[in-house]
């Protein structure tokens, strides 16, 4: 029995094409960027022993002084993919509903599958701008309703989740599903643009609602597999500890402290970040612009990612195909939205993980692609 369905974004962690517009972090941190003489005598006293249940400490604390939350209500965790899994391996037997939008970051959609739990999902829509619908949400929701995960900003668009919008969801669930937990994947939530200040975060909101994120896609670091879950629910977050401990025992110190290192520093490498961003969907914006014949798309609020389509007055199913064989043959890394379930003709374009100069490059060369797909 496959407990996981082949999907090929797993590509992403072996192919690295010269012109990678799959990608959506922004540009990976290097260790020399962050290792200054302080650091590196922190570093060198390091004991390479086991971390705690909960956490390095001091990450913990600097997390809850940015959320404005208590310390005690923050875990460690390898990255906001472990954090959904944990959430749902402790709250969910074989049988239980979980809730999540489609399309989705893949891990999301098959932890859930892979757990023996119930999947039923609110459909999101390029023509609607990936917006959350509270009817089409409380269509799904049940008294066997155990988790709901919501993600914003969203992957595979970059499109944020309105904090009314989210406020009015979870006063829903709470009525139709009183046994369930809400999950908000904030993954993205830092990654903005130029002078735009981030959402607030949901951590802290309620006993019912979780969130997690990490220092992969806004700070750059997916290498370090480091991100964390905040729970007020005391009783739950002591279960959660349990569960991590008896998967991974806990996350790696060198994580946790490169990782502490990193957030004591995030106003810089966030506001460097912040800056190539807003230069990146400028570009891609002006690109569009300029092949609205062809393409279409939804601009995103945060990220370094968004969702452009072949126009279907434009491109036959056939043609679609062609696109992406024409695209790696010319080095042009695309991430498909089959991948996160969506239709084949949307594409994840990914703007910050690439250098502007290659950026530019690349776009310039998928336009060639375009053209030639249609043989104009």
């Amino acid at each position: 029995m496959t407990k996981f369905p082949p999907n090929e974004i797993i590509s992403l962690l072996d192919v690295n094409l010269k012109f990678n517009l799959a990608e959506s972090t922004a540009t990976n941190l290097t260790f020399g960027q962050i290792a200054d003489e302080a650091f590196l005598s922190e570093l060198n006293k390091l004991e390479l022993g086991y971390g705690t249940s909960r956490g390095y400490e001091p990450l913990r604390n600097e997390i809850a002084n940015r959320l404005s939350i208590p310390a005690n209500t923050v875990m460690t965790t390898n990255g906001a993919s472990s954090s959904i899994f944990l959430t749902a391996f402790t709250l969910c037997n074989a049988g239980d509903e979980i809730v999540t939008v489609s399309p989705n970051f893949p891990p999301t959609m098959d932890i859930i599958s892979a757990l023996g739990a119930t999947k039923k999902t609110i459909p999101l829509s390029f023509d609607e701008k990936y917006e959350l619908n509270i009817e089409r949400l409380s269509s799904v929701l049940s008294e066997r309703t155990r988790l709901v995960v919501f993600v914003t900003p969203h992957n595979p668009s970059g499109t944020s989740t309105a904090q009314k919008t989210i406020e009015t969801a979870i006063n829903l669930i709470q009525q139709k599903s009183p046994r369930a937990y809400v999950l908000i994947d904030e993954t993205y939530r830092e990654a903005t643009y130029g002078d735009n200040q981030a959402a607030l975060s949901m951590a802290g909101f309620s006993e019912r609602i979780l969130t997690t994120t990490s220092l992969s896609k806004c700070h750059g670091a997916p290498g370090i597999r480091l991100g964390w879950l905040t729970c007020n629910d005391s009783e739950l977050l002591e279960q959660l500890a349990l569960a991590k401990m008896n998967t991974v025992i806990s996350c790696s110190v060198l994580d946790e402290m490169v990782g502490f290192h990193i957030l004591r520093n995030s106003q810089n490498i966030l506001g460097e970040r912040k800056v190539l961003l807003q230069k990146g969907v400028t570009i891609v914006e002006n690109w569009i612009q300029r092949n609205t014949e062809f393409i279409e798309w939804v601009r995103p609020n945060a990220g370094a990612l968004c969702c452009v389509r072949l126009r279907p007055d434009v491109f036959t199913d056939a043609e679609v195909n062609n696109f992406y064989s024409h695209a790696g043959n010319a080095q042009i890394q695309l991430a498909s939205g089959e991948w996160f379930g969506e239709q084949k003709r949307v594409f994840r374009l990914g703007f910050g993980f690439l250098p502007l100069p290659l950026l530019e490059q690349a776009l310039s060369l998928l336009e060639d692609t375009l053209r030639k797909t249609k043989g104009s």
